[in-house]
């Protein structure tokens, strides 16, 4: 592989291994629900599937800051992630990956400060703003278009003939 290559195929990535592991540490300690799946999944797919906190159509930029400022939550985003990229296309499967998130969430901004801090109230504020966010119409959206990207035909059909003319 040449340089040039290598350095695109690590644009396409948002995280690299170590950030990675990083992540499966702590939702490994704090036993976060959904942390059996990630790990059964390889470190490419990993990487290229998450893409820190906040929707696709945010840009990298400004999904980098926002990532940065709710870092205690990333652990969380990363099983969310994953779980988007393995969407079923199903009602039930979007409520299933959002609430584990929103419990995953809660259970992050509890373990990052101390019951009688105002910080770990204001956490648990913005986990549940998180969770009703994933759950807005835009979040069954993104569910819908993972379930599309994954079924898309990778062969050619009979009706390549018809969408050519």
């Amino acid at each position: 592989m040449s340089l040039e290559g290598w350095r695109e195929g690590r644009k396409a990535r948002m995280a690299t291994e170590k950030k990675i592991d990083e992540l499966l540490n702590i939702a490994v300690t704090l036993e976060l629900e959904g942390v059996e799946f990630i790990q059964s999944l390889d470190y490419a797919t990993l990487c290229r599937e998450y893409n820190g906190i906040g929707a696709e159509w945010l840009g990298e930029k400004l999904r980098e800051r926002i990532t940065r400022y709710l870092h205690v939550f990333e652990p969380a985003a990363l099983i969310h992630d994953l779980r988007n990229s393995r969407s079923d296309g199903s009602i039930f499967g979007f409520h299933f990956a959002n609430d584990e998130f929103g419990r995953n969430c809660r259970r992050l901004a509890d373990a990052a400060y101390p019951w009688w801090s105002w910080r770990r109230y204001r956490a648990r504020a913005v986990a549940r703003a998180l969770h009703a966010l994933v759950e807005s119409p835009g979040g069954w959206l993104a569910w819908l278009e993972c379930f599309a990207k994954n079924n898309k035909p990778t062969t050619k059909g009979d009706n390549d003939e018809e969408t050519a003319r």
